[in-house]
């Protein structure tokens, strides 16, 4: 016999929280969806920026959609699935071992900055982007390469028109800087030799997927190939050289042939056309690969003193470092050692060092992983991880965005979920992925 629950017995429910996007959902998640794209063009410009302090307009539409999106309760607190724990241990340790070392050593307030600076790059951009929708990842690696080759068609139209005298007021000392080195919108040379790196295996992946037309992909190739000729950066030089190749042997051998074709006749017409490279690019480039001699490579020589400089402070700081921005003070050369690994074993000892050898080898192993997905996505993440790692051995703190959003907008386009993340809670949540998760598990 079946006993009824007495009217008394039964608990109301609790009523719904009532969602303020509700009445125009559909026009929000369009607008945050468009301010991450804009996030991602902008993303290598790093000139556009909000007065004086580290805040691009890339970073500002980035903060809009993270919070329109956080706000929707469309963010996952774990973007990397299994693997999110051992990325936030990673990031803990650094950024740990960073206040240590400035709380001991150092100045706890500059911590403070640099802590906000990386929580964006390589937190807060994985939990937005890793959760988008297929639709925005997949043309999100096409997004940034049209950023970057308009940032590149703006510069090379400049550097016909105007000297380094004529931008220096309104567009800093890196635009064109004084010997004819060209920085465009990324604001100095090297990291718009950098930025030309990470977008080149973006162009062969929209190529590949017909995201982009042959034409179209021919005239985005020669204005990044003429703006790194004009950054006359020899680390962007070579770094778009592997990761060119790397994306092309991973890809297949068939398109290695078409495209090395292509490249030829390119190459051909060039010559053919006996017009000089540019001189910036033949002295700080060109003669260290004639002669084959490395010294010869723009300021190899300096970056050696700095990295002979930090291994001698790495002696004194091997536990606890001398905190955040203390190298500049303590360096000889007053700057920092341009190798990132020296650089944050100094400042935050074994344990930050320990902390970002975590995050870069959770890079890598994403990056490899992508390749039993998807030959191409995961080609094209290969590489772009590859020019990220070898930055790293070039570079200081590398917290700017222009350095991360290629690396996870490569990785995203990889990792797609098959359907956007929902909610109706406005709060962050575990966004389940539907059928096995393409992540590697641990």
């Amino acid at each position: 016999m079946t006993t009824l629950a007495s009217p008394a017995s039964i608990t109301p429910a609790a009523p719904a929280r009532p969602d303020v996007f509700a009445p125009h959902e559909a026009v929000w998640d369009r607008i945050a969806r468009y301010c991450l794209l804009v996030a991602i063009f902008l993303s290598g410009w790093g000139l556009l920026r909000v007065g004086q302090i580290n805040l691009t307009f890339s970073d500002l539409f980035f903060l809009i959609s993270f919070a329109i999106s956080g706000l929707r309760g469309r963010l996952s607190v774990t973007p990397f699935r299994s693997l999110t724990p051992f990325w936030l241990t990673g990031l803990v340790m650094m950024l740990g071992g960073l206040f240590i070392g400035s709380v001991i050593n150092g100045d706890p307030l500059r911590w403070v900055n640099i802590a906000l600076q990386y929580m964006v790059a390589f937190l807060f951009i994985p939990i937005l982007l890793m959760q988008q929708e297929e639709k925005t990842v997949r043309i999100a690696p096409l997004i940034f390469m049209l950023g970057i080759t308009c940032s590149e068609a703006i510069g090379i139209l400049a550097s016909f028109f105007l000297t380094f005298n004529d931008t220096l007021h309104w567009l800093g000392d890196g635009f064109i800087t004084g010997n004819g080195r060209l920085g465009s919108m990324a604001g100095q040379p090297n990291p718009n030799g950098a930025v030309v790196a990470f977008s080149l295996p973006m162009l062969l992946y929209s190529m590949r997927h017909r995201l982009i037309g042959g034409l179209g992909g021919f005239a985005c190739l020669v204005l990044l190939l003429w703006g790194l000729m004009l950054s006359a950066s020899f680390t962007g030089f070579a770094a778009s050289l592997l990761a060119l190749f790397t994306t092309l042997l991973l890809m297949g051998v068939r398109y290695i042939f078409r495209l090395g074709m292509v490249a030829a006749v390119a190459a051909g017409l060039f010559l053919a056309s006996g017009a000089p490279l540019p001189k910036a690019f033949q002295e700080r480039v060109g003669n260290a690969v004639e002669s084959g001699d490395i010294d010869q490579a723009g300021t190899f020589i300096n970056r050696s003193q700095l990295i002979e400089e930090a291994w001698g402070f790495a002696e004194d700081n091997m536990i606890i470092g001398m905190g955040v921005d203390r190298y500049r003070e303590l360096s000889a050369y007053d700057n920092p050692v341009h190798n990132l690994f020296l650089l944050i074993w100094n400042e935050g000892g074994a344990i930050a060092f320990c902390g970002l050898i975590l995050l870069l080898a959770l890079i890598a192993l994403l990056a490899g992983n992508g390749l039993r997905i998807s030959r191409d996505k995961g080609a094209m993440a290969a590489a772009v991880v590859l020019v990220f790692l070898i930055y790293t051995m070039s570079y200081p703190h590398m917290y700017s965005r222009m350095w991360v959003m290629p690396v996870m907008v490569a990785l995203s386009a990889t990792y797609a979920p098959r359907r956007p993340v929902r909610s109706d809670a406005v709060r962050l949540i575990y966004a389940r992925p539907v059928g096995p998760s393409p992540l590697p598990e641990l």
